[in-house]
């Protein structure tokens, strides 16, 4: 006879000492190998300075990252600056792994919600989960902060479907203070919320402002968001198609398909590309709203796809999108995957194959394991950034579309 499904039994126990033993372990190298110079570093410091009022966006260490976040950042980050480097690297580190447990129970949980017509049974999140396992790992062993800012905005969508207001605009603001990127879900609250979530918003953001400029001093306070809007969101303003060309954003994309070099398959000038960056960039800026508008003006439901709409808006449209920045493709992947193939048309399902080839990839072709080659390609001719546009396209039409709408005509 099995035991009642939940039930701590032997086996379980003595399973999850193991789990916990390899994550500690792991947590603990990882911990070991952080120092100045490395990403991790930059939020360790940046808690420490806002806690002893050191700056925070200049005098720093020699070989040390300056720090791109807001002050708002910084303030959270007095957690970490509690503990040495090492020991806060690896606490940090045990921490991600158990928030990629959490991201995907909340994918989960989520889309048992808003998407109830879905592919019954695991497979569908087991493949996101696949898929997107480098970009976890890729967290994991950079120590970055992106895994924080992802469970955030699930729990923010996931209070809002609760009912909760006021949580979800708390979760989903905090995000947007710690890192901008989620700005796109913040536009979805306003647009698309309950009013009460909505007017939540700006209560929210001027909390995140006034607590670290009144903890700082009003002056330096007010001084280091000026500075941090010169450090980091000035040099991004009007958007150049040759920054961080290793990314896998819209402009990451222009630059590799246009402008000189080794995955150039569209020469123009760099004026063209400029302008076709620009282009871009603001079509898919003006498609996502346009497209929350107009299921606002429909009332229709929240679902899986435009929650998918707003994380793909956030990683095509960000001035920085490197692979760690990609965990919340768990959430469209597993969307994607969930889709009820018997409801497809012909056309559909070819789609829908696409995708999953496309997806595929993406999540399979890290270097540990399809080499470097493969990596780089798949890097260089921009595949992850075609997938999420491709991805993308697909949400706008999906998103509050009928379910019935999809099946195919008898």
């Amino acid at each position: 006879m099995s035991a009642p499904r939940g039930r701590w039994t032997l086996p379980r126990i003595l399973l999850a000492v193991c789990v916990l033993a390899g994550a500690v372990t792991l947590s603990v190298i990882q911990g070991r190998h952080q120092h100045v110079g490395q990403d991790f570093h930059v939020f360790w410091q940046a808690g420490r300075n806002f806690t002893t009022g050191h700056p925070l966006y200049h005098d720093s260490l020699p070989g040390a990252r300056p720090l791109k976040y807001p002050p708002f950042a910084a303030f959270v980050f007095q957690a970490l600056g509690l503990f040495p480097l090492q020991v806060a690297g690896a606490l940090f580190s045990l921490l991600n792994l158990a928030l990629w447990v959490a991201a995907v129970r909340l994918t989960r949980e989520i889309l048992e919600r808003c998407f109830p017509d879905r592919e019954p049974g695991y497979l569908p999140l087991v493949l996101a989960t696949v898929f997107t396992a480098q970009f976890f790992l890729d967290n994991f062993h950079h120590v970055q902060m992106n895994e924080v800012v992802f469970v955030l905005i699930l729990l923010g969508v996931r209070a809002y479907l609760r009912g909760h207001d006021w949580r979800a605009a708390g979760s989903i603001v905090a995000a947007t203070a710690i890192k901008i990127t989620p700005i796109f879900f913040v536009a979805w609250l306003v647009i698309r919320g309950r009013r009460r979530a909505a007017l939540a918003v700006p209560v929210v953001a001027l909390a995140c402002v006034l607590v670290p400029l009144v903890l700082r001093g009003p002056r330096t306070g007010a001084a280091e968001l000026v500075e941090y809007y010169h450090v980091f969101l000035a040099g991004h303003q009007h958007g150049d198609v040759d920054s961080y060309t290793a990314g896998q954003n819209v402009a990451a994309l222009v630059s590799r398909m246009m402008r000189p070099g080794a995955y150039r398959y569209l020469p123009e000038s760099e004026a063209l590309a400029q302008r076709a960056y620009h282009v871009l960039w603001v079509g898919v800026l003006l498609v996502f709203l346009s497209k929350l508008v107009l299921l606002a003006r429909r009332r229709a439901p929240p679902s899986a796809f435009e929650f998918s709409l707003a994380f793909l808006a956030g990683l095509l449209l960000s001035p920085i999108t490197f692979t760690t920045h990609l965990v919340s493709l768990l959430f469209v992947y597993a969307t994607f995957l969930s889709i009820r193939r018997a409801l497809l048309t012909l056309p559909g399902k070819v789609a829908w194959a696409v995708a999953l080839v496309a997806m595929a990839v993406t999540g399979l072709c890290g270097r540990d394991l399809a080499g470097d080659t493969a990596y780089v390609s798949v890097a260089g001719y921009s595949i992850y950034a075609w997938t999420m546009l491709g991805l993308f396209a697909a949400a706008v039409v999906l998103a509050g579309r009928e379910v019935e709408r999809l099946r195919p005509l008898p």
